[in-house]
């Protein structure tokens, strides 16, 4: 491989510049080999090489795991800095030629994994990118952001929460609903608002969830009491369907398939109200698919109440 630097003695080639990165991002050798591909102690041999070239210590240990220096960190966002801009340059090439592909690695949450992002990963494909390749995964909101920092998702679509190591871009209003059995004195009405719910046993998202906290503040609003108790709408629509409570939630494709209820209009909940987020690292490096396909959703697929676009 071509050096990347031949200056006052030093020949450090591009391999042990990303090496030195996959170290410096994971802090343990053997995992970091395993992603690289190489046995450890190539990687010790390569980083110690480096280390010799550069005349510092980049790295120290830490227990089982090892920690950059003050040196390797000073060190670490150059590299980074240099090889991210490497990446770019290559991955705008082969888009140029025709040859963009890409791999892009996706985390959703369950509730737009049936109709809305199927839906924009084939216009994309149609559209933009043929050659793209899509890894779709879901997963709770937490559970995909905390994904979306270690590097498993490009982007993910889900919740906001206050992260300020997070980019969130609203993508997606959901519509929050009143769901009750066809024979629930409710069923009959088109409309309600949520005074007239206080009668009612009342049931929703978990708490610890983000749209069960934003049901919990609305609510909170109007003094209308309510359980906390189920993670999606398949246990919503089960409960109402067995037990003849009513509940809030989204109205997603998950409903559908409970023939039992039918949903009813909350008047003095905002559209806004639930929103689903199109979130990317503001530390990681994007490729250039992934940074495309970003582009394309926030042109093309923002599905949004008119005052917000």
């Amino acid at each position: 491989m071509a050096s990347a630097c031949n200056n006052g003695g030093i020949f450090m080639n591009l391999s042990q510049l990303y090496y030195f990165r996959k170290l410096a991002q994971l802090q343990h050798y053997t995992k970091a080999a395993k992603e690289l591909y190489i046995t450890q102690p190539s990687l010790s041999d390569s980083i110690s090489s480096l280390e010799q070239e550069l005349g510092i210590s980049l790295f120290q240990k830490e227990g089982r795991n090892v920690k950059l220096t003050k040196y390797g960190q000073e060190f670490y966002g150059y590299v980074n800095e240099a090889l991210n801009q490497l990446d770019k340059g290559i991955a705008v090439a082969k888009s140029k030629s025709g040859a963009m592909g890409g791999i892009i690695d996706i985390g959703c949450i369950p509730t737009i994994l049936g109709d809305y992002i199927p839906q924009a990963v084939q216009d994309y494909k149609e559209l933009k990118n043929p050659k793209a390749v899509f890894n779709i995964y879901q997963d709770h909101t937490l559970h995909l952001l905390d994904g979306l920092k270690r590097g498993k998702y490009d982007i993910a679509f889900c919740s906001k929460t206050e992260d300020p190591e997070l980019e969130f871009v609203p993508i997606l209003a959901q519509r929050l609903v009143l769901v009750v059995r066809k024979d629930h004195p409710l069923a009959e009405r088109e409309e309600v608002c949520l005074k007239e719910l206080t009668d009612y046993p009342l049931t929703t998202y978990r708490e610890t969830l983000p749209i069960g906290k934003t049901v919990r503040a609305v609510l909170r609003e109007y003094g209308v009491e309510c359980s906390f108790s189920y993670d999606d709408e398949i246990s919503i629509g089960g409960v109402v369907t067995a037990t003849n409570q009513a509940a809030i939630a989204a109205d997603t494709p998950y409903l559908k398939q409970f023939d039992q209820i039918k949903k009813v209009t909350i008047s003095d909940i905002p559209q806004d109200t639930r929103l689903v987020y199109m979130v990317y690292s503001k530390k990681n490096y994007m490729a250039k698919a992934p940074e495309d396909f970003a582009e394309f959703m926030v042109e093309h697929e923002r599905q949004l109440p008119d005052f917000m676009i």
